[in-house]
């Protein structure tokens, strides 16, 4: 699995974070235990734009939400958005580009 440095941290000082990878729209997230995140910003039902609304993230077509912490559906049981593993580095934000979960 390969990497890909998405930009300097600094420039992520606000979570949620949109972020285009390989020409495909992300949410940049941060649990609340630290572990960060990048989730996908099409929704797994029927491809509708996943957006962040009043505090959690919103599918418009049928108002499906999903967990900012790791993109859980909150209405729909075992449908999740996909996701992809974040680190930081110095240099930094890294993500593993590839398979996404």
């Amino acid at each position: 699995m390969s990497e890909t440095i998405i930009g300097p941290a600094d420039q992520f000082a606000v979570l949620p974070a949109e972020v285009e990878l390989e020409g495909t729209p992300y949410w940049l997230t941060r649990s609340e235990d630290g572990v960060y995140r990048l989730l996908l910003a099409v929704c797994p039902h029927a491809g509708g734009e996943v957006r962040w609304t009043e505090g959690t993230f919103f599918c418009p077509l049928h108002f499906w939400t999903f967990d900012q912490a790791d993109g859980r559906c909150t209405n729909v049981e075992d449908e999740r958005l996909q996701c992809r593993d974040v680190r930081l580095r110095e240099d930094g934000v890294l993500v593993a580009t590839g398979e996404s979960y």
